[in-house]
């Protein structure tokens, strides 16, 4: 905003101010030193040049320390505002008292009871109606999934056939996606992301389940205890077969430092991530599993060591125990619609009651800041007790 000089006003302007006193039986010693007088600079103050937004002490300590948010949205897309932590929808909103946008307004803190008299003019430069208020939400991630499965990457015999067009930066995600960047960092994690000449790239399910079984595989062959993974053989071994770039970001993935032994620091893999994708391999190949098979063909292809357990299917599968004998099906959480009640009703549709444990992956997605997995249960499932078991289930079932 340009700041102006306060200068004096004409005798008859000083009158004027003087009538206005006295019609609001107001003494002129009762008033502060600077007198402003506001004044309407022509008659086109609607105009679309600026916009106001109402933000709360939060999104405003945010702003004054980052010193900028972003405004994202496609043409298709309502617009969202995005700090580098969070997103928020933004929503216009009338009001029915005009606001005023001023220039050189003096606020109290600013004017000293010692000052000299003076008068100044207070430009108001628009009116307005509306403003935008903001609200938190969250990401909108589909846009994402659409953008990265465009082009899966399936090793690179296939990249010269693609279109370099459908190929996509982070910086061009964080442009396009409304998230903020600490969200879109979670969101590309979950999805096992790996990057490729810089670009984002989700990997092919089929050359993903190739690669990790490459990998997991130089364990036996070089009895290796899978909590002692050596990071620079692996690397060597398999880069006649995979490109290092693909190789290094899933080691990263599935693997930690683990210990070191003569210098040198091996790594482990994380056995609860290598045996949830080995149990997607299962279930992606035959949908539906016996459970009793499935169990036994679950463990024979994870790495020695490692144990396999029902809850790591949670978010991955249903097991079907009413069935004779029992089942597994396929039923992934990434599959569900984002619209909470559409979710409810194909989980309920799926089975008829969960366990809090189960159903969690499920929802978990949904929550905020202020609402938990056990809010959203409250509000659209119905908590019953079997055989000492807490349950949920459909809000209106039977």
């Amino acid at each position: 905003m340009e700041s102006t000089h306060d200068e004096p006003f004409a005798d008859n302007q000083t009158q004027e101010i003087e009538k206005t006193l006295l019609l609001a039986k107001l003494k002129p010693e009762d008033l502060l030193p600077l007198t402003q007088v506001v004044y309407f600079a022509s008659e086109e103050l609607h105009h679309n040049n600026y916009k106001l937004l109402q933000i709360d002490n939060c999104l405003l300590e945010t702003f004054n320390e980052q010193g900028v948010v972003y405004v994202k949205g496609e043409d298709n897309e309502n617009a969202v505002l995005c700090t580098d932590t969070a997103t928020y929808d933004l929503l216009e909103t009338e009001t029915s008292n005009a606001l005023l946008l001023v220039e050189s307004l003096h606020f109290r803190d600013s004017v000293t009871d010692s000052a000299p008299k003076a008068t100044s003019k207070v430009t108001v430069k628009g009116v307005f109606y509306d403003y935008l208020e903001v609200t938190p939400t969250k990401p909108n991630l589909q846009r994402l999934h659409e953008l990265l499965d465009k082009r899966p990457y399936k090793g690179p015999e296939y990249e010269r056939d693609g279109d370099e067009h459908d190929l996509y930066t982070y910086s061009e995600l964080l442009n396009r996606i409304q998230a903020s960047r600490n969200e879109l960092d979670a969101a590309l994690e979950a999805m096992r992301i790996v990057k490729v000449n810089d670009k984002i790239r989700i990997l092919d399910f089929e050359y993903h389940s190739r690669v990790l079984s490459y990998m997991l595989k130089l364990i036996e062959e070089n009895s290796w205890n899978f909590n002692e993974v050596d990071y620079d053989q692996t690397v060597s071994t398999l880069s006649d077969l995979i490109p290092e770039e693909i190789i290094c970001s899933l080691f990263e993935l599935y693997t930690e430092k683990s210990k070191v032994i003569d210098g040198l620091q091996l790594y482990k893999y994380k056995e609860i991530d290598v045996c949830k994708f080995v149990a997607r391999v299962l279930l992606h190949n035959a949908r539906k599993f016996n459970l009793q098979e499935f169990l036994e063909a679950w463990m024979e292809l994870v790495p020695n060591g490692m144990r396999p357990e029902t809850e790591m299917l949670y978010g991955l599968a249903i097991i079907d125990t009413k069935s004779v004998p029992n089942t597994i099906l396929a039923f992934e959480e990434e599959t569900l619609p984002d619209n909470i009640l559409e979710r409810f009703d194909v989980l309920f549709n799926a089975k008829d009651r969960w366990t809090v444990p189960e159903i969690t992956p499920y929802i978990q997605r949904m929550t905020t800041e202020k609402t938990d997995v056990n809010a959203i249960l409250a509000k659209y499932a119905r908590a019953c007790t079997f055989s000492g078991v807490k349950y949920y289930t459909a809000k209106h079932s039977k």
